[in-house]
């Protein structure tokens, strides 16, 4: 069965040089077709999100043309043109990965603006379940990080859920216990 289209991510929503960014990784792991590249996408965002063909072979050609790709396989017969890094595109990647990476920085910046957008019965079901994709992608990239720095971050991560835990705990147990009556104060007593 297919899955119904999401209307909710539009393409003007994705960054600028997302796209780019993306083809570069994805042919920094070997090559790929256009086509291969544009369906990865459409499986990794559940079809919120896939670039049309009209979007993807102008900029594989621009890329071409930067001389950041090049045609790994010479397209035979209705065969489809497979492209491969150039090292000038290995550069290019690892420049475009250190802006992408200031961004990120930015990033709780402006979540915390777009909590302002919505009313909290939208936002924090959406933010669990940020969390939750958050935590598997996490599992799978977690390997990647060269020791001892992993085992930090880790440390690191440990904390902060340990905190993260604790308050939920404190939300729950409130939900659960009945205020405390306070005592009214004396006449001309502060508190």
């Amino acid at each position: 069965m297919p899955r119904p289209p999401h209307h909710w991510l539009h393409p003007q929503t994705i960054p600028r040089g997302f796209l780019r960014l993306y083809i570069l990784t994805q042919l920094s792991k070997g090559p790929e077709t256009g086509y291969s590249i544009i369906q990865r996408i459409d499986e990794k965002t559940e079809g919120a999100w896939r670039p049309g063909a009209g979007t993807m072979y102008p900029l594989l050609k621009g890329l071409l043309k930067e001389g950041l790709v090049r045609v790994a396989n010479p397209p035979g017969r209705g065969g489809s043109k497979k492209y491969s890094l150039t090292s000038g595109g290995r550069a290019e990647l690892e420049r475009i990965r250190q802006q992408f990476a200031g961004a990120g920085r930015r990033e709780p910046a402006l979540a915390r603006l777009f909590s302002d957008l919505l009313p909290g019965s939208v936002y924090v079901p959406m933010v669990v379940r940020r969390y939750r994709d958050a935590a598997e992608i996490l599992r799978q990239k977690v390997g990647e990080v060269p020791q001892p720095d992993r085992t930090a971050l880790l440390e690191e991560l440990r904390l902060f859920l340990k905190s993260q835990i604790d308050w939920i705990d404190s939300q729950l147990d409130a939900r659960q216990t009945p205020p405390k009556l306070r005592k009214k104060p004396k006449p001309g007593r502060k508190l």
